[in-house]
């Protein structure tokens, strides 16, 4: 009896260890998307501003690029925190 309750109690330190290592690489993960999130609004709004007026739209040798941008900071957006 006394040696089913030593492991018991090694297995639950263990496990206390391992879920306080995960917690811990959660909250790293966490920050992380949250600069991420950060950084893709503020790329956006500067997309936004940069051509605020058409212009990069509307030229043709530059415009088909910079739609390109737009998608892919459309695509971007999708993975914003809300």
């Amino acid at each position: 009896m006394e040696i089913i309750i030593g492991i018991l109690i090694a297995l639950l330190i263990v496990a206390g260890f391992a879920i306080r290592n995960l917690i811990q690489k959660n909250e790293i993960l966490v920050d992380f998307i949250a600069k991420q999130s950060e950084a893709n609004d503020s790329c956006d709004q500067r997309l936004k501003t940069v051509d605020d007026k058409g212009f990069f739209v509307a030229d043709d040798e530059i415009g088909w690029f910079f739609t390109e941008v737009k998608k892919i900071q459309e695509a971007l957006n999708e993975f914003r925190l809300r």
